[in-house]
């Protein structure tokens, strides 16, 4: 907004003895767009451009290919201070919120510094008002663009989801630049990844935490059969039956499965498929 080549004048006109001077907007696009009528002195460059004061020689208006506007300014002393701007509603607007920055920037030169603070406050809240109700996307996002809103995303983050939700449709050049300066928002599926892998994590850990201390037990609990208990045990966990373990070790079956009650009385399980899953 504040730049200027020869490359970004669009057309060019001359002052008449009257001080009056006219363009064509036939040639500007349908959809309404900003634009900057710009005056250079004479002997001076066109592209010249001075930003503040009575010597700021340009403004903003918008305008479109079927629209008219007049700007009149009265005040001899200078180039544009006291313009004003008729026959494009908008541009009313627009005129309302580049006098409230100017006041701004008067405040910020004159006062003092808790004064500025307290003033630039008060005028941010009152331009996100604008920007909130206006119904025009370039007034909005103009008011919206001086409210220094990019310091205040965080701590009115619902207000700008909300704002970027209202002009979701708006999809001019504009828009597109002002989504870019908005800090991204996490991807909700990222998050609830993210989320899920935390808790799996957790189970995870919680899991092998429970499974190291039943091995624990397990392993201070063999400790407690004897050396015959335990071989029959190794027999047990491999699938042989009862007969089968009798007749390894030549000993009677009521021996075996008085045996093998005891090993399941002192590892506390009730079943051969419970001493198969015991490592």
């Amino acid at each position: 907004m504040y730049t200027m080549s020869n490359e970004i004048i669009i057309a060019e006109t001359t002052i008449d003895n009257q001080g009056s001077f006219h363009f064509s907007t036939k040639a500007l696009p349908s959809k309404d767009k900003l634009y900057r009528i710009h005056l250079s002195k004479k002997d001076t460059p066109a592209a010249s451009l001075i930003i503040g004061g009575k010597e700021e020689n340009h403004i903003f208006f918008i305008a479109n290919s079927n629209s008219y506007v007049y700007v009149e300014n009265k005040d001899k002393s200078s180039l544009f201070e006291g313009y004003t701007i008729k026959g494009y509603q908008p541009n009313n607007d627009l005129k309302k919120i580049i006098k409230m920055i100017h006041q701004r920037e008067q405040s910020d030169a004159n006062d003092n510094a808790l004064k500025v603070e307290f003033i630039n406050k008060t005028l941010c809240e009152k331009l996100l008002h604008i920007a909130d109700t206006s119904s025009h996307p370039i007034v909005s996002l103009y008011a919206l663009n001086n409210s220094k809103f990019e310091t205040t995303f965080f701590e009115n983050q619902k207000f700008y989801e909300s704002y970027l939700k209202k002009w979701n449709n708006e999809d001019s050049a504009y828009f597109k630049e002002l989504r870019t300066k908005f800090p991204k928002k996490e991807n909700s599926s990222s998050l609830r990844y993210i989320f899920i892998s935390i808790v799996f994590f957790i189970l995870g850990f919680l899991i092998n935490y429970y499974m190291n201390q039943k091995q624990k037990r397990t392993n201070n609990q063999l400790r407690l059969l004897s050396v015959q208990e335990r071989k029959i045990f190794k027999l047990v966990q491999s699938g042989k039956s009862n007969k089968e373990i009798s007749e390894e070790y030549n000993i009677e079956i009521s021996t075996v499965k008085s045996h093998v009650s005891n090993i399941y009385s002192k590892l506390s399980i009730k079943s051969r498929k419970e001493a198969m899953n015991i490592k």
